[in-house]
């Protein structure tokens, strides 16, 4: 159960930025998420990173499965992962609010060196289980100290690390481990995962990227998908396209330039893709945004 005070601070902190989401806070590592009404599916990236749901109910597609998260639900994911999410329940008067942290790598780290345990089986890249009652009670705290800002210098570090900690000890401590420690193959897709996020809008030759990190292209093509559950090539497609959504909502650019800006040298290629992941051609939605403003 999550505390009636954390949803009052979380309701008080979105009033404040008028329920427009993502909504940075005061605490350098913590975002939240929320909506007064359900959502359709959003594809997008889920970074490294510690999730709980606080309220209402959402529906992740992540790694060819789906999950459908209700209150105290929480994930883990140590690499950024293609997703889609959809908020399936919330309301006005009680909206939907999710939390995230990003791990700081140092903190786990020390941690990991005090705890001295080691995993006994190969970690996922990514994590969901029911939140233990350790963990909601470290994110309350956290939450609070939103309330009253004046704190977060003396106490922020102290709450961050307690929530490390019991995440650490749960089911999903394998996954967070990862994010520090160097199994050799979770390295290599790491690497080749950090440098199509940075070269998005290059194009890529797998055979060199392959042995870039130091992998056959077979092993490559296998590990990569194990981790991320898609090809490179379909990773890469995935980047630009939210790249170029983001474009064409800011209205920064016509859909013409989004495709050339996200890396895409053919713009009906770039239709017909933008088409299949996000469920409209890019006409639509740019009409439609420009329709909200």
């Amino acid at each position: 159960m999550i505390p009636s005070r954390t949803i009052e601070t979380l309701m008080c902190i979105a009033h404040g930025t008028r329920f427009r989401t993502p909504i940075a806070t005061a605490l350098p590592r913590v975002t939240l998420w929320t909506s007064q009404m359900p959502t359709q599916p959003r594809p997008a990236m889920f970074d490294p990173k510690f999730y709980i749901l606080l309220q209402g109910r959402k529906r992740l597609t992540i790694g060819g499965g789906e999950l459908d998260f209700g209150v105290g639900h929480c994930a883990v994911s140590s690499v950024s992962l293609p997703f889609a999410s959809q908020v399936i329940e919330a309301a006005p008067d009680k909206p939907y609010f999710g939390l995230e942290l990003r791990p700081d790598p140092a903190v786990v780290a020390g941690l990991l060196v005090e705890m001295g345990e080691k995993d006994t089986v190969e970690p996922k890249s990514f994590a969901a289980t029911a939140a233990a009652d350790n963990i909601i009670d470290a994110v309350d705290r956290l939450v609070r100290l939103l309330a009253d800002t004046t704190d977060i210098p003396m106490l922020a570090g102290q709450a961050e690390r307690e929530l490390y900690y019991y995440v650490l000890k749960s089911p999903m401590g394998g996954t967070l481990r990862q994010i520090v420690r160097n199994n050799a193959r979770f390295s290599q897709i790491r690497t080749a995962i950090d440098w199509i996020r940075e070269n998005a809008r290059t194009s890529m030759r797998i055979e060199e990227l392959a042995s870039s990190v130091g992998m056959s292209l077979t092993s490559f093509h296998r590990h990569f998908r194990a981790i991320t559950a898609y090809s490179p090539l379909a990773y890469q497609r995935h980047i630009r396209l939210i790249e170029a959504q983001r474009l064409i909502a800011s209205g920064s650019a016509s859909i013409t330039a989004a495709a050339f800006a996200s890396g895409y040298a053919n713009s009906s290629q770039f239709c017909r893709e933008y088409k299949q992941m996000f469920g409209m051609p890019p006409s639509h939605a740019r009409r439609m945004i420009a329709a909200a403003r």
